[in-house]
């Protein structure tokens, strides 16, 4: 093994959990590497885009460059050809735009995308990130899958984002949504990161029954303003969402 290699290899896994962001000291006592050494790799790493510096919080945390990298290697995979299939018959089903969606540290990302025959353009792309988890339906998928007091630690610290006057602006409505995604299998939200759009979104798991990524719809508000047309598509998306889940073994 090359010793400087894994040493940066074990700064890099170190980020990767949680809390998702270290100090200087933190890394260096966690880690037992010599101030000179780490410094080093911490040098080397921001400089290739690998971590970033917040100069504010004095933390490091992992870049953008692994978006990039995993999106080349999702791109490149079996499991996004097959999934593209679930895709396609998510947007057949409901006429609308079918995403695939990711997690990444602290963020979601839009992997991959089908249109459908009613779809219009709704302002998001393959490639286009969202940071705020409780604006959006796939991002109540994940903090439902969450363990709710990490949840309530990371809303206090940042706070409520208002992207429109619909986003949810309280942990207590919060809490409330994540037991109603809990109890449906599915989660909504209208208007809450864009006006005018709407997302209805399900988990998806893999084989460890782990939470993997998210089907999601996209569509405009008006068409999920009715309750029945919000719980059809809950429905379809759940439905196709369990099915990709059922043949991740054979994916």
């Amino acid at each position: 093994m090359v010793p400087a290699l894994t040493r940066a290899l074990k700064v890099l896994e170190a980020l990767a959990r949680d809390p998702f962001e270290l100090t200087l000291a933190e890394l260096m006592q966690e880690q037992k590497i010599p101030q000179a050494s780490i410094r080093r790799i911490l040098i080397t790493l921001t400089d290739r885009e690998y971590i970033i510096f917040d100069k504010k919080r004095r933390t490091y945390r992992l870049g953008f460059r692994f978006m990039y990298l995993g999106n080349v290697l999702f791109n490149g995979s079996h499991f996004r050809s097959q999934a593209r299939n679930y895709l396609k018959k998510l947007a057949e089903l409901t006429g609308e735009t079918a995403s695939l969606d990711v997690r990444i540290r602290n963020q979601l990302l839009i992997v991959d995308q089908v249109a459908g025959p009613n779809s219009v353009y709704l302002y998001a792309n393959p490639g286009s990130a969202m940071p705020f988890f409780h604006t959006t339906a796939a991002g109540k998928i994940y903090l439902a899958h969450s363990d709710i007091i990490k949840v309530r630690n990371v809303m206090n610290k940042i706070g409520f984002p208002m992207l429109t006057p619909h986003t949810i602006d309280n942990i207590e409505k919060l809490e409330k949504e994540i037991k109603r995604v809990k109890r449906k299998g599915y989660a909504v939200d209208i208007e809450e990161m864009r006006e005018g759009v709407a997302r209805v979104a399900a988990p998806v798991y893999d084989e460890s029954k782990k939470l993997l990524c998210c089907l999601t719809i996209a569509c405009p508000a008006f068409r999920l303003n009715e309750q029945h047309k919000t719980y059809e598509f809950g429905k379809l998306v759940k439905a196709v969402a369990s099915e990709m889940t059922k043949n991740l073994g054979r994916i």
